[in-house]
C-alpha cells in the first residue's frame, strides 16, 4: 500500500482514498462552525443553519384562556352581570308609570234611591203630587215629557212651582173618570211633566193626567230649575174625596185636627213614611219613618199635615212633617 502526501494540509495518507481525510474533516467542521454562528446582517441564512419558529404554544395558550373565560361565565355570568349591571341602573325607568288609586265610588243616599219607601201622602210609595185641571184660556206653555228624563233626579230640584187646580197636592181620581188636566203656575212658563209610573197614571206634554190602573204614583212637573211633585191615587170604583178644586196652599197653624199633641205612631206606611221639611209634598225629604215607628205629635199644621220630632240617625231629635193619615195616637 503507497502512501501519499496531501499538498493542502501536507499529511500522508493512504492511496486508496481519493481525497485527503484529513482535508474532508476540517471541512466538516469548518461547515459546523458555520451552521452554528449567528447569520450576518443582510446574509440569507440556509435551510439548516436555523431553528423553525414553534407555534403550538401559544396556539394552545390562547385555547386554555377562551376555555378558561368560557368556563366562568357559565359558572358565575349572571352574578358579574347583575353586579355591574346595578351600579348603571338609573332611578327612574323610563315608560313605567307610577300606580294610580282608583277612586272610591260614591255612596248615594238610600233614601232617595229606594222606591219602596212611602212620603206622608203615599202608603205604599214615594210621595206623590196632586194633578190640576186645566181650564179654557190657560196659556201655560208645556214641553213633551222626555223618555229619558229621570224622575229621581228631577225630584232632586228645590221648590217653587205651584198646582193651581188641586188641593194639598193630592187628589183621587176613578179610571171611569179619565183624563184629568193639571195646572201649574211659576217659574219659567215651560214645564216639563214626568209621571213616577206610568203603569198607574201617565201624563202628556200639556199635563193631561191619564188614570190607568188602580195605585198611587207621582207627577212631577219642572221648569228645568224648580219642581212640584202631586200624589195620584187611582182608584177602579168611585172616588173617595171630592173632586179636586183650586186652592192656595197654606201653611198656617191649625187646631182642627183630629191628633193628639203626643206620642204617635207610624201606620200604614208599607215600607215607611217620608218626612218632610214642609207641610207639603213640595218640600224636601228629611228622613224616613219605619212603619210602626214612633214620633212625637207638636201640632196641626192644617189640611191634615201636622209637625212632628222625631229621633234621626245617630239619636238626634229633628223637627219634620208627615201627614196625618199616617199617624195614629
Amino acid at each position: 500500500m503507497a502512501m501519499k502526501r496531501c499538498p493542502v494540509c501536507g499529511e500522508r495518507y493512504s492511496d486508496t482514498y481519493r481525497y485527503c481525510p484529513f482535508c474532508e474533516e476540517e471541512d466538516l467542521d469548518r461547515e459546523e462552525e458555520v451552521r452554528r454562528a449567528p447569520p450576518r446582517s443582510g446574509r440569507r441564512v440556509g435551510v439548516g443553519s436555523g431553528r423553525q419558529p414553534n407555534l403550538v404554544t401559544p396556539t394552545l395558550v390562547v385555547l386554555i384562556l377562551f376555555m378558561a373565560a368560557l368556563l366562568v361565565y357559565l359558572l358565575w355570568g349572571d352574578k358579574i352581570a347583575d353586579k355591574f349591571g346595578k351600579d348603571k341602573e338609573p332611578d327612574d325607568k323610563p315608560g313605567v308609570e307610577d300606580p294610580v288609586t282608583p277612586a272610591q265610588p260614591v255612596q248615594k243616599d238610600p233614601v232617595a234611591q229606594d222606591p219602596a219607601v212611602t212620603d206622608p201622602d203615599e202608603p205604599n210609595g214615594d210621595m206623590p203630587d196632586e194633578p190640576v185641571i186645566t181650564t179654557p184660556g190657560d196659556t201655560n206653555t208645556t214641553t213633551p215629557s222626555s223618555p229619558t228624563a229621570s224622575y229621581e233626579s228631577a225630584s232632586a230640584l228645590p221648590g217653587g212651582l205651584t198646582y193651581t187646580n188641586i188641593r194639598d197636592n193630592d187628589f183621587t181620581r176613578k179610571i171611569s173618570e179619565g183624563v184629568y188636566q193639571l195646572k201649574v203656575s211659576g217659574g219659567s212658563g215651560t214645564y216639563t211633566w214626568i209621571s213616577e209610573d206610568p203603569g198607574i197614571a201617565s201624563v202628556d206634554s200639556s199635563g193631561n193626567v191619564t188614570p190607568i190602573s188602580a195605585g198611587i204614583t207621582h207627577i212631577l212637573v219642572t221648569d228645568g230649575s224648580k219642581k212640584v211633585i202631586c200624589t195620584v191615587r187611582v182608584t177602579a170604583g168611585s172616588s173617595t174625596q171630592p173632586a179636586p178644586q183650586p186652592s192656595t196652599p197654606t201653611t198656617t197653624p191649625s187646631s182642627g185636627g183630629t191628633l193628639k199633641t203626643g206620642a204617635a205612631t207610624v201606620i200604614n206606611g208599607g215600607n215607611g213614611v217620608r218626612v218632610r221639611s214642609g207641610p207639603g209634598t213640595n218640600y224636601d225629604i228629611l228622613a224616613t219613618v219605619p212603619n210602626g215607628g214612633s214620633v212625637q205629635v207638636v201640632q196641626s199644621m192644617g189640611n191634615d199635615w201636622y209637625e212632628i220630632t222625631f229621633s234621626n240617625v245617630g239619636g238626634v231629635t229633628t223637627t219634620g212633617y208627615m201627614k196625618g193619615e199616617f199617624l195614629s195616637n
